[in-house]
C-alpha cells in the first residue's frame, strides 16, 4: 500500500490533470469555432459526427455549421461552392476536433453541438 503522502500526490496531480483536460477542450472548441468564423462570418454553432472509421481511427468530423439565428452556412451534404471552406472545414476536423475527441474519450461520439457558449473560457 502506497504512503498516504505518496496518494496525496498521485491525487492532485490527477485534478491538475483533469482540469487541465477540461481546459484544453475548452481552447479546442473555441478555436475551431474561431477558424471556421473566418471563412464562414457568422459561424456560431457547428454540429459534428464522431465515429471510428473505416480505419478504426477516432473522428469528429463538421456536419454543419449554424450561425446565431439557428441558420445553415455550411452542410456537408451539400458542400460549399469556395475551396477555402471546404479546406477549412477539414482542417478542423484535422486539427482541432480530432484533437477534442482524443482528449475527451467517448463524449464527442455521435451527434453533438459545439456552440460559442460551450467554448467559451472559464
Amino acid at each position: 500500500m502506497p504512503e498516504p503522502s505518496l496518494t496525496a500526490a498521485f491525487d492532485a496531480a490527477q485534478q491538475r490533470h483533469t482540469e487541465a483536460v477540461t481546459e484544453l477542450a475548452l481552447l479546442l472548441v473555441e478555436m475551431a469555432l474561431a477558424t471556421v468564423a473566418e471563412a464562414l462570418p457568422g459561424a456560431d454553432t457547428l454540429e459534428t459526427e464522431g465515429e471510428m472509421n473505416e480505419d478504426w481511427a477516432f473522428t469528429l468530423r463538421i456536419q454543419r455549421v449554424l450561425d446565431t439565428d439557428g441558420g445553415v452556412l455550411y452542410d456537408v451534404g451539400v458542400g460549399h461552392g469556395d475551396p477555402v471552406v471546404e479546406s477549412t472545414i477539414d482542417e478542423v476536423g484535422f486539427d482541432y476536433l480530432d484533437l477534442l475527441l482524443d482528449l475527451t474519450g467517448e463524449e464527442y461520439i455521435g451527434r453533438k453541438t459545439l456552440s460559442r457558449v460551450e467554448g467559451r473560457r472559464i
